[in-house]
């Protein structure tokens, strides 16, 4: 009877540790510095998703609809380092994660979820977007073929506002 009682108990924490999600999510860094550092290594776009996982309904849509998909999974490995800004409820963060999303969210200007921005491997901010319908296949076209242009000057001045606020709130990478 004990052997019957342990199984069971042992099976339950193995279902509920399979069924946890990861955090953040598998493929995502919730760290600025360490995406910063890829980016410039790899020469990646940077998608930065500012969230709210455990609440928001769009971002749950947007997460199921294209960011857990293959065929976004694919493009992102291939072309993005995904970066995940999270505002939750119900999630414990640590004091230095909480901080590093605001400052995040403020150099953004981050006023609702979710607040999608891609920047690019030198630091410039290349658009800004959210939830769009239509799947993984049509948020792909959305990245790649709807940023707006910008002068030199324009993306030189971006490039040094995100670089220096970055490097004087977080660090360098």
């Amino acid at each position: 009877m004990k052997a019957l009682y342990f199984t069971l108990i042992f099976g339950f924490i193995a279902l509920f540790s399979l069924s946890a999600e990861a955090y953040p999510p598998e493929g995502w860094t919730d760290d600025v510095l360490e995406a910063m550092a890829e980016s410039e290594k790899t020469g990646k776009d940077i998608l930065l998703n500012f969230t709210g996982s455990d609440w928001c309904v769009w971002c749950k849509k947007l997460k199921a609809e294209v960011f857990e998909t293959a065929a976004f999974r694919e493009y992102a490995e291939k072309n993005l380092v995904l970066l995940f800004l999270d505002f939750p409820n119900g999630i414990d963060q640590s004091e230095e994660l909480k901080k590093q999303n605001e400052v995040m969210a403020g150099l953004f200007g981050v006023q609702g979820f979710p607040t999608i921005w891609l920047m690019d491997s030198t630091q410039l901010p290349l658009m800004k977007t959210g939830y769009q319908d239509g799947g993984p296949e049509k948020y792909i076209r959305h990245l790649e073929n709807d940023r707006p242009e910008f002068s030199e000057d324009a993306k030189e001045k971006n490039r040094e506002i995100v670089g220096d606020t970055i490097r004087e709130h977080l660090g360098e990478w």
